[in-house]
């Protein structure tokens, strides 16, 4: 789970207003089943559909009309399965009316299909999820074989657009004790004109509580600091994102002495992020790293967004509107 990994490097004020990220249903299912899958950690799968594509844009415009909104994110189950794509379409197309830059995370077997649509549309970014340069390794953690080769695919041809190669960026996921899988990425992420890099730590969903980083800390860090290196070597943009800031530097900064030079992206205001599921939950700020449940809150088409947002608020005193 990323947000950071999908909000435009080029806009600084991105961090500082609210961010939706909308959770695209897939009727018939992912088309692949990665074990660390977020939507499974937090209980996400829509057992039934309460919103159809218009739902999603009146939240976004409700939401846009009474406050700031500084980014749309789509993100999984996969937001470019052909089942999805009217969803992923309606969204985007909102941005666009709306002036309010709009990206998707994608596990990419499904790019290459969309590329044309997709430089229509103009996604502020596009991200591609790649775990290993090794395809074994990556279809492995996919769960399933040929993932790797259908995400290069679209990466070469997204790559090779015009439009679409400024607002590419490859994401991966860093596994406990497991950093030599990441080693080569940043070879192949230069050998595909890509410049940008972003690592998210492998992260635990609460069951009650928050989650948080698997793993230890400072051993997470050294492997950091390592791929920090690989990449400076092949001038790659190189970035770590802990949007909840739950990745503590305390404990790494006694012995890693070059910590500062990792580029840790943390959001600015975490209460002004809404993550809204297929089925109308809605879940704001440091609860994201929270199991959905029933007590959740479920807008309903029927509400103005902001209200409910706002009664959302309410209940949590301390959540102020952000911009």
């Amino acid at each position: 789970m990323t947000y950071i990994a999908a909000l435009p490097d080029h806009l600084p004020s991105v961090l500082c207003g609210s961010i939706i990220t909308v959770i695209v249903p897939a009727p018939n299912g992912c088309n692949l089943n990665c074990p660390f899958c977020y939507i499974d950690k937090r209980n996400e799968a829509a057992r039934s559909l309460a919103l159809a594509p218009h739902d999603y844009v009146a939240f976004i415009e409700q939401m846009s009309a009474r406050e700031n909104v500084s980014a749309i994110c789509l993100q999984g189950y996969e937001p470019l399965l052909p089942e999805s794509f009217s969803y992923t379409r309606a969204i985007l197309e909102a941005g666009q009316r709306l002036n309010i830059p709009t990206s998707l995370v994608t596990n990419g077997t499904y790019l290459e299909r969309w590329v044309d649509e997709l430089a229509e549309l103009q996604p502020a970014k596009i991200t591609v999820s790649i775990d290993s340069a090794d395809p074994a390794i990556h279809d492995k953690a996919r769960g399933k074989i040929g993932a790797f080769e259908d995400a290069m695919g679209g990466l070469r041809r997204a790559a090779a657009h015009p439009a679409l190669q400024p607002v590419l960026t490859v994401a991966s996921i860093l596994m406990p004790k497991k950093h030599e899988r990441l080693h080569s990425m940043p070879v192949m992420v230069a050998e595909l004109g890509i410049k940008h890099w972003v690592v998210t730590v492998l992260n635990d969903v609460g069951k009650e509580k928050i989650g948080g980083p698997i793993g230890d800390r400072r051993q997470t860090f050294a492997d950091l600091v390592l791929l920090q290196r690989e990449a400076d070597r092949m001038g790659v943009d190189f970035v770590v994102d802990d949007e909840f800031g739950t990745l503590s530097r305390d404990d790494a900064e006694r012995d890693i002495v070059d910590i500062n030079a990792l580029r840790i992206r943390r959001l600015a205001h975490p209460s002004g992020t809404f993550r809204l599921l297929p089925t109308g939950q809605c879940s704001m700020g440091i609860d994201i790293l929270k199991e959905v449940g029933s007590q959740t809150p479920i807008w309903s088409p029927n509400e103005d967004a902001h209200d409910f947002v706002e009664r959302m608020r309410q209940k949590r005193p301390s959540l102020t509107p952000v911009g």
